[in-house]
């Protein structure tokens, strides 16, 4: 029963992000605006997660629900491929949030959700999501209270200029979220 509720729910994510996506998709091939940002600016767009950063309120946790149809495209390959490719996302979140950073000529713009996006699958690394929907909808909420709350050396890391600060902030909230998951995991596959 809770598998398959937790299914339903997945897929009511990647529907609504899909949505989401589209609709920048489409505003962009229309050259229209999204968050003020012209939609020719690949690079801006990109910032803003396609136009998940211009949800009212909640821009930083629409990004990261980006970034849970990230971590179940990566959780089926082997822990080696899903560092690499981890590793990556990281690499080019920071020019991506850096150019965003820049052109709203403000530190970490609400509306910068590459950050929260391309770095959410570092807090499911290894750990079955894709077998276990509730999993991962802890490791959501998780992450992002642990976003929120900022605990060393997060608050640190967000200090740091330019767009490593920018995502270095949400590396170390998805490491605090991957600590507390991967030791809860181990101590259940224990009992």
């Amino acid at each position: 029963m809770n598998r398959q509720l937790g299914k339903k729910a997945i897929i009511w994510l990647v529907l609504l992000c899909i949505a989401v996506a589209s609709i920048g998709w489409y505003l962009a091939l229309s050259n229209q605006s999204l968050c003020g940002a012209s939609t020719e600016d690949a690079m801006v767009m990109l910032s803003i997660g396609l136009g998940l950063g211009c949800v009212p309120f909640i821009p930083g946790t629409a990004g990261a629900l980006g970034g849970v149809i990230l971590s179940l495209l990566i959780s089926r390959l082997s822990t080696i491929k899903q560092l690499v490719v981890i590793a990556l996302l990281i690499l080019v979140a920071i020019p991506i949030s850096e150019h965003g950073e820049r052109f709203f000529a403000s530190k970490d713009a609400s509306v910068i959700v590459a950050d929260e996006l391309l770095t959410f699958p570092l807090a499911t690394i290894g750990l079955p999501v894709h077998q276990h929907p509730v999993m991962l909808a802890g490791i959501f909420m998780t992450n992002r209270i642990v976003d929120w709350t900022k605990p060393p050396p997060a608050r640190a890391a967000e200090s740091i200029p330019g767009g490593v600060g920018i995502v270095l902030d949400d590396v170390v909230a998805s490491l605090w979220t991957l600590l507390i998951f991967t030791i809860g995991w181990r101590w259940y596959r224990r009992q």
